[in-house]
């Protein structure tokens, strides 16, 4: 773990991660990176001393530093510890580790996004979402959106695609229809809200309480759409289809 730990603490420097982030951009020499620090000389220096030392950044012939595949990497694994630290009161409260894991390590694919706590606003932007796509939309929910149907119907018209998954013991409320031609897929419980369209995509998972509070992260960004869709399609495939008539519907 002494790696690790030295890693840690080059990282764990303001000045030093900042510099790390210029690099990532372009190769900079001492006084151009001086300059954009807004920092002498000699304490820039130091600071790119110690990350040449750590294997970070390497300096060419012409004097210009540069980020090594290391230091690129050790960047690219920070995103997600980013994204978390940044989203830490969300953290405290929705448990994560319903997710795979392969998922919680590229949590920091989500950092393009805006975080939609009110619940009332959050069902209609989802009627948008829903309005805006021209592909496709799947769902994943622990209940059905009551508005949804007349939408669902007028987009499948021109050609919009469904597909949602719901959990096994679902109630619909009372005087529910479901849209036709929806696939649907059951899974014994759903502790995940994902909303992704070919333009957009939701994401959020359950409270500490073990119920959904719909407080939800939504983004255009590709990453995030591109996380988004492969977290679906993972709970698509252990899903059962659903055959015949809608779950317990009155």
């Amino acid at each position: 773990m002494k790696s690790l730990y030295e890693l840690l603490f080059e990282i764990s420097s303001e000045e030093r991660t900042k510099i790390l982030l210029l690099l990532q951009k372009d190769h900079l020499r001492l006084s151009a990176i001086a300059k954009k620090e807004g920092s002498t000389v000699t304490e820039v220096s130091r600071h790119l001393q110690r990350l040449s030392d750590t294997m970070l950044i390497q300096k060419d012939a012409d004097g210009l530093y540069y980020l090594t595949k290391y230091g690129e990497l050790t960047l690219c694994m920070l995103d997600g510890l980013n994204f978390i630290s940044a989203k830490k009161q969300y953290f405290l409260k929705h448990d994560a580790f319903v997710l795979p894991r392969e998922f919680i390590h590229r949590l920091g694919e989500l950092s393009v996004c805006t975080f939609r706590p009110d619940v009332i606003s959050n069902f209609a932007y989802e009627e948008g979402i829903f309005r805006e796509a021209e592909e496709y939309v799947w769902t994943m929910a622990d209940q059905v959106h009551w508005s949804a149907p007349p939408i669902v119907s007028e987009r499948r018209r021109v050609g919009v695609k469904f597909r949602t998954i719901i959990p096994e013991n679902i109630v619909p409320p009372v005087g529910y229809r479901p849209s036709e031609g929806v696939e649907r897929r059951l899974l014994p419980r759903v502790d995940v809200v994902v909303i992704v369209t070919d333009k957009e995509a939701v994401f959020g998972i359950e409270h500490l309480s073990g119920k959904m509070d719909y407080a939800q992260f939504a983004s255009k960004d590709p990453l995030f759409r591109k996380w988004c869709f492969d977290l679906f399609l993972h709970f698509w495939d252990m899903g059962k289809p659903l055959v015949g008539p809608f779950p317990n519907l009155v």
